[in-house]
């Protein structure tokens, strides 16, 4: 294979990356006084939700949303039949028909990539846990806990303080997280993790061993 060509399909490869979405758009259809599925659980920031018009006339709009997200109103029916959502921002997002509210609503769980909310856990206080396994090999989970909504920066340093890896920078609503650190591409050795939330911050050591 001639040098020209391997560097035709290295570039082809490269734009075909750069174009493609990992993304997920879901969807919601709205017919009979309904949307279907009522509750998005698993929504990542950076996914799509569309709203797909079935039948009737209804709306979507907004109810209760995190702070820094957009409100939308938007209307479904046979001349503007679908709408379609960014999530920018992890958090609760509560939303409504508003001519068929309440018997008409539904719900966004949204998350950031890498953190998934422990339910049903909101603790009184902020608060890092020391990761498991530790010491490591590749993967830990870090837990850490917030007891109200706070821009929450989850950072991993290496022995010289620097930031080698941040797993989370964003707004999050109060409840308890679990991260997920893969090692893979580290050497061993004594790493740290600091949790920033609002005013709290704390930081703990853990060592990878390979």
């Amino acid at each position: 294979m001639s040098i020209f060509f391997r560097s035709f399909i290295l570039a082809s490869l490269i734009m075909f990356f750069n174009n493609c979405s990992f993304s997920t758009t879901w969807v919601v259809n709205t017919a009979n006084f309904s949307f279907s599925p009522v509750n998005l659980p698993n929504v990542l920031v950076g996914d799509t939700v569309k709203w797909q018009w079935q039948n009737g006339d209804h709306t979507t709009t907004s109810l209760t949303i995190p702070a820094g997200a957009a409100p939308w109103d938007q209307i479904l029916s046979i001349s503007s039949q679908s709408f379609i959502y960014v999530i920018a921002v992890p958090g609760s997002f509560h939303y409504k028909c508003t001519p068929h509210f309440p018997g008409m609503e539904g719900f966004i769980t949204a998350n950031v990539i890498g953190i998934t909310p422990i339910q049903g856990e909101v603790p009184t206080s902020f608060s890092l846990e020391q990761n498991y396994p530790n010491p490591f090999n590749p993967s830990t989970e870090i837990r850490f806990g917030i007891p109200h909504s706070a821009f929450v920066k989850l950072t991993v340093l290496n022995l010289l303080g620097q930031e080698v890896e941040v797993l989370t920078s964003g707004q999050l609503n109060a409840g308890s997280y679990v991260a997920d650190w893969n090692a893979s591409d580290y050497p061993s050795g004594i790493y740290f993790y600091r949790l920033e939330a609002g005013t709290f911050m704390d930081t703990k050591r853990m060592i990878l061993i390979k």
